[in-house]
């Protein structure tokens, strides 16, 4: 008996040896399995890989990683087993001159691991022989998580790019996408908490989230870069879009950031669009008809948004209580199209915003004076680019802006102006420290020319 516990003991501890010390990485890293691409077929070492000519079929979960060259085929994923399946791209080339080369027919969850140090590419048909799905260069009919250090090049030429139809989320990975049509979608949601990101578009949306269920077409942005250059939306959550952190750019798009509900409270973003720069619509409605759930509410980071039609633009409700706001807006169109323009109330509660065009402020209802100060002078004739305008209190400049176009209305809102107190309208003298959007963080009115005076912050019009 004693022998027998003296065995036991041993196995008990070879046990736990093998499920948490040294051996416990070899154990998992023999649990994965390597696919490796030869040009028109596979080797596979490990199990659950099934490999027809240049079709590879994973069926089970589990890690795969893939490396190599596939000229003609595809890598798909079907298991109806419960689990993740984890796709480890380390040095993957993967091309379909039919359908596409890279996707999930049925699992309970996909992660694309991009290996650190290795470069990998999708390239999909132009015209899919199939019907239906897939219908992307990466598609996923599961929830989708794209992680790993190293990079992805997407080159979608049939219509999207990377595509989950619930679930998509980008946790980290530098990642280019060239579509013809959208070139990142998370049907459900798109959340993105890292990376780098680059998409373009020559006739679709740059980063979307389509389903109008409620809870649904939810695009949140809590860090990362991102690059847009697009042909329609860049950034789009159907329902929701929240951006809370990150650096955005988007240099080219009709409209640049949108969402029934747009929510910014972190970031560093800079927009332009030919239509409107930030936007908040409800499907349906007429033009310049109120919508009672739709809203933009600004409350932190920097937005420098630039919309050949409005800067900001809501069909609803339009909130700035924190940040920093230079919205621009059309140099060619007045009265309904502006910097800022809400078919609901607009509020000044907070932050620092300088909006300028034509018409500065394209609003249906009045502008509350109460809350945060503002003042929306509206000059004489039209400003020329580079034109230096200070807002000023007896001999100290409140607030210094450079115009970046033809604008004949400037408003500025800030907790340095007072409702109901007046204020001076200055041109030229010069502007020094850092620009945001035009925006200057110190101003001198030294051989400048005071065009306006007495102007009455928390009153819009000529004065």
């Amino acid at each position: 008996m004693k022998a027998t516990a003296r065995r036991t003991a041993v196995l008990a501890g070879l046990t736990a040896a093998l499920l948490t010390g040294p051996l416990a990485v070899a154990a998992v890293a023999a649990a994965t399995a390597t696919i490796t691409l030869n040009g028109s077929s596979a080797s596979v070492t490990g199990s659950n890989v099934t490999v027809a000519g240049s079709a590879i079929t994973i069926t089970a979960p589990g890690s795969y990683e893939i490396r190599g060259t596939l000229n003609n085929g595809y890598v798909k994923v079907d298991t109806a087993v419960t689990g993740t399946v984890e796709l480890i791209l380390a040095g993957a080339s993967i091309t379909n001159s039919t359908s596409s080369p890279l996707y999930v027919t049925n699992a309970s969850a996909v992660t694309v691991t991009l290996a650190a140090g290795t470069s990998n590419n999708l390239t999909d048909a132009a015209t899919y022989t199939n019907t239906g799905e897939p219908d992307s260069a990466l598609f996923s009919a599961a929830d989708l998580t794209i992680a790993g250090t190293g990079s992805l090049t997407v080159r979608a030429n049939h219509a999207d790019g990377i595509v989950s139809k619930d679930d998509l989320v980008i946790q980290s990975g530098t990642i280019t996408v060239t579509a013809v049509d959208d070139a990142i979608r998370g049907k459900d949601s798109l959340t993105v908490n890292g990376g780098t990101i680059n998409v373009t578009s020559s006739g679709g949306d740059g980063l979307k989230s389509n389903d109008t269920e409620a809870g649904k077409g939810v695009l949140t942005i809590t860090n990362g870069t991102i690059t847009a250059s697009v042909a329609d939306d860049a950034i789009k959550g159907e329902n929701d879009l929240n951006i809370s952190g990150g650096t955005i750019n988007v240099t080219r798009s009709y409209e640049a950031l949108e969402g029934l509900r747009t929510t910014i409270s972190g970031g560093n973003i800079n927009v332009v669009a030919s239509d409107d720069a930030v936007n908040a619509a409800e499907e349906g409605l007429g033009h310049m008809e109120p919508s009672a759930i739709a809203f933009i509410k600004v409350t932190g980071g920097t937005v420098v948004a630039t919309g050949g039609t409005d800067g900001f633009d809501s069909n609803g409700s339009l909130t700035f209580a924190g940040g920093t706001v230079v919205a621009r807006g059309s140099s060619t169109r007045s009265g309904g199209e502006g910097a800022i323009d809400a078919d609901g109330p607009i509020t000044f509660s907070g932050g620092t915003v300088v909006g300028a065009a034509l018409t500065s402020l394209a609003v249906f209802r009045a502008v509350p004076n109460t809350g945060q100060g503002w003042v929306a002078p509206r000059f004489n004739s039209n400003l020329a680019t580079n034109t230096i305008v200070h807002v000023v209190s007896g001999s100290t400049v409140l607030a210094s802006y450079r115009t970046t176009g033809t604008v004949r209305e400037v408003v500025f809102s800030s907790n340095r102006i007072t409702n109901g107190q007046r204020y001076d309208i200055y041109t030229g003298g010069s502007v020094s420290g850092t620009s945001t959007g035009g925006l200057y963080t110190s101003g001198s009115i030294t051989g400048a020319t005071r065009v306006l005076t007495s102007v009455t912050a928390g009153q819009y019009g000529r004065f």
